[in-house]
């Protein structure tokens, strides 16, 4: 009995929230969009899926913007192999010895030794019924060689307005209602 009632109790910081009161009869409720949320582009690292987004569009516009990343690291001069290619009096095998002491797990960086471990991420997010989209993405890069894939789960809140039924301008004296909709991130990045 003693450990039914322990059980039972809720703690202060777990109050379950309360459930949304219905629609009054005659209005209808209209969905704004899902707040900061900027538009995606071709030059854009986050690309924005809808449940309705063609699959190999996706994946197409991710591999493009994973090699423009790729050409940008590779160009800086922060990459390793640029570094080692200004010492023009190196050996070349004075040059092997650096690239396998930054490999070696002692040395300061991981990944192929050749300095394009930073070359970024692209970042596909879906919510709702784009989750799915966001899924199928994820396991096609997942299973290329070149690739690592990391899903991050969340919420994301948007607001609804109830509009009564003589009331049918947006943003009026209605109510407003908040929904919580599930939303999944995958960052895609190459090894």
């Amino acid at each position: 009995m003693a450990s039914e009632s322990q059980h039972s109790q809720v703690l202060p910081g777990d109050a379950p929230k309360p459930k949304l009161p219905p629609v009054p009869k005659g209005s209808t409720i209209r969905r704004r969009p899902i707040p900061t949320r900027t538009p995606s582009t071709h030059a854009s690292r986050r690309i924005y899926v809808t449940a309705r987004t063609p699959f190999r569009s996706v994946t197409t516009r991710v591999r493009k913007q994973l090699d423009k990343n790729l050409r940008s690291a590779s160009a800086s001069t922060k990459a390793f192999t640029n570094q080692l290619a200004a010492k023009k009096n190196a050996s070349l095998d004075d040059r092997v010895r650096a690239i396998s002491a930054r490999t070696r797990p002692g040395g300061n960086s991981s990944g192929s030794g050749i300095g394009l471990e930073d070359a970024g991420e692209v970042v596909v997010l879906g919510t709702g019924h784009a989750i799915q989209r966001v899924v199928e993405v994820a396991l096609f890069f997942q299973k290329q060689a070149d690739c690592v894939v990391q899903l991050k789960t969340g919420s994301v809140g948007a607001v609804d307005d109830v509009v009564e039924e003589g009331d049918e301008e947006w943003g009026g004296e209605g109510q407003e209602r908040v929904r919580m909709m599930s939303s999944l991130e995958a960052s895609i990045r190459l090894r």
